[in-house]
């Protein structure tokens, strides 16, 4: 790629010829750039979908907003194909490592596509070689860093040139593969040839032309015409107008990304009026929690309206990969508190924080949130049903492991003033915590035989011994022993089994992210070599044990008792 970017730059006359002009950016017309979003594109997966889709994922790639000097994705996208010779200089990729800034000679956090470039060589050449031939565990935060600049740059590149616009379909091709300006040249022999290999070249022309004059009705034509000829080629896998105008609204809404902040900020709050209340004692709960009751089903309704419509534009389950199963477990979660809230007013609060933590990792940049097609192998009912209930029993069983844990901060927190009312409020979370997992441990045991049942139906087996399969009942076993452990001598107790209930969390944790992203197998999207432990994961095991260590000794003065309705008559 670095070598086809250097010939492309070196070319005094090509599409990226020095500008006189590079600092003057003009603004497409937005009602222009809309209609543009709504053109059919092919994904590199082969999913067909409107081009705001494509022009959002790559502006949030580049600059992670979809936003730049006022103009929406899909002006900067039509910008960036239409005067390629401008664009090149706009500060549109972000790096911001204290290497990098210092190879770029700049203290810019945000580059031009031209900056990589000097008297035509490539100034990230050498490091991203020597990235690439190291071990995935063995990279530097610089190689990675280094990395998906890279990728940023090349994506820059396929921009400008026009090669990530694959709007032409071949009639009569079984593959449905569809082929940007450049390669759908000599594809075709026909009349259509004559729209196909011009068309962009043109529609580019009436661009600038529109720019400059503000006569967008030639542009709009040569739109038109290209449109057409989709739904002439290949009307009958495109998307309709509805679903395009849907898929459209999710990706300006940003649904999913604004309710996580909404979660917590909300479920922050809950969870500091509870510990108060552990000190002060008169103070009223009443309205601040019915509040929140009423804006979390709130948001749990737009939550699951968002599910809903992108099962529309997909057209599959919103839970068949990494992304959609967060944000699935996260609504699960949700449930869980608003369900078990008559039971305990903290669990509505705990389950909006955790919605959110779910939310945040979702939305990490190592999550893909792009809809895609689903292989074959997934296109089954039972997988439905497999991955729907063996996922909604992470968000209970998560709900417990975090209600463990403020039990276990209500045990580090205590003081004797308010003894009492800490064993009440930790005896009554704990047994809302039983009951979560009750559900939880039954949903996943449940998920584990429709998940086999699944697996017979696509490889000819119920079970294998997969990485993901022995883990799976690994999680049933490791639950099932937790409930049990009131039973064991040395076992039972309140601590115990709170501290039972967040570490037993630590089965799912492998089984979902171990499993795929660690280990190889039928489940796993590892590639090669393991990633690298995220750092945050060492700091929440070290909370989790300094945190567990001190409840510990607490717990003996505060003499746990799950018979004791000592509490339970003062409270009351």
């Amino acid at each position: 790629v670095c070598v086809i970017l250097l010939a492309f730059l070196s070319g005094s006359t090509g599409v990226f010829a020095q500008s006189d002009n590079q600092d003057i950016i003009v603004s497409p017309d937005p009602i222009h750039a809309a209609s543009f979003g709504r053109l059919l594109v092919q994904d590199n997966s082969g999913r067909i979908e409107p081009v705001n889709t494509l022009s959002s994922e790559v502006l949030r790639k580049l600059i992670r907003s979809d936003i730049y000097k006022g103009m929406n994705s899909d002006q900067v996208f039509l910008g960036m194909i239409s005067d390629p010779s401008k664009w090149q200089y706009e500060p549109l990729i972000k790096a911001s490592h204290p290497e990098i800034l210092d190879l770029l000679n700049t203290k810019s956090k945000y580059h031009s596509f031209s900056s990589f470039f000097t008297n035509q060589t490539y100034l990230l050449q050498d490091h991203v070689s020597r990235a690439f031939r190291k071990k995935p565990a063995l990279r530097s935060r610089f190689d990675n860093e280094i990395i998906k600049l890279d990728e940023k740059v090349n994506i820059c590149y396929l921009l400008l040139t026009g090669e990530l616009l694959r709007i032409f379909p071949v009639p009569g091709d079984s593959t449905h593969t569809w082929y940007n300006p450049q390669a759908i040249i000599n594809k075709l022999q026909t009349k259509d040839s004559l729209l196909t290999n011009n068309a962009l070249l043109l529609y580019t022309q009436e661009v600038r032309s529109a720019m400059a004059t503000g006569n967008w009705k030639p542009a709009e034509e040569v739109l038109n015409a290209i449109s057409k000829y989709q739904q002439r080629i290949s009307g009958d896998i495109c998307p309709n107008e509805r679903k395009i105008s849907v898929e459209i609204f999710l990706n300006k809404s940003d649904i999913f990304s604004r309710i996580s902040k909404l979660y917590g900020i909300i479920g922050f709050l809950l969870l500091v009026l509870h510990f108060m209340a552990l000190y002060f004692r008169r103070l009223k709960l009443k309205i601040p929690l019915v509040t929140g009751l009423i804006l979390i089903i709130i948001l749990f309704c737009i939550h699951t309206a968002g599910l809903g419509l992108r099962w529309y534009v997909s057209g599959h389950a919103p839970w068949s990969n990494g992304y959609e199963a967060l944000i699935y477990v996260a609504w699960a979660a949700t449930l869980a508190g608003i369900v078990f809230s008559f039971k305990s007013s903290l669990t509505l609060g705990v389950g909006s924080i955790l919605s959110f933590l779910i939310l945040f990792v979702a939305h990490l940049s190592w999550m893909d949130p792009q809809i895609t097609n689903l292989v074959p192998v997934l296109k089954s009912y039972w997988l439905i049903l497999h991955v729907a209930t063996i996922t909604a029993s992470y968000g209970f069983l998560a709900m417990g492991a975090l209600l463990a844990f403020v039990n276990l901060l209500t045990m580090f927190l205590y003081t004797d003033e308010n003894r009492l009312y800490s064993k009440y409020t930790i005896l009554e979370i704990t047994n809302t915590i039983e009951m979560a997992l009750t559900l939880g441990l039954y949903l996943l045991t449940i998920g584990v035989f429709l998940g086999a049942v699944w697996a017979n139906e696509s490889w000819g087996r119920y079970w294998g011994w997969d990485p993901k399969e022995t883990w799976a009942l690994v999680t049933v076993i490791v639950y099932a022993f937790v409930l049990h452990m009131r039973m064991v001598p040395g076992l039972k107790g309140t601590y115990a089994f709170n501290l039972g209930s967040v570490l037993a969390f630590l089965s799912v944790i492998m089984t979902y992210f171990g499993v795929n992203y660690y280990l190889s197998g039928l489940h796993s999207y590892a590639k090669g070599d393991p990633l690298p432990v995220p750092a945050f994961v060492f700091y929440s095991l070290a909370a989790i044990i300094i945190t567990a260590v001190i409840a510990r000794k607490r717990s003996f003065k505060l003499a746990l008792d799950e018979n004791d309705t000592e509490a339970a008559k003062v409270v009351q």
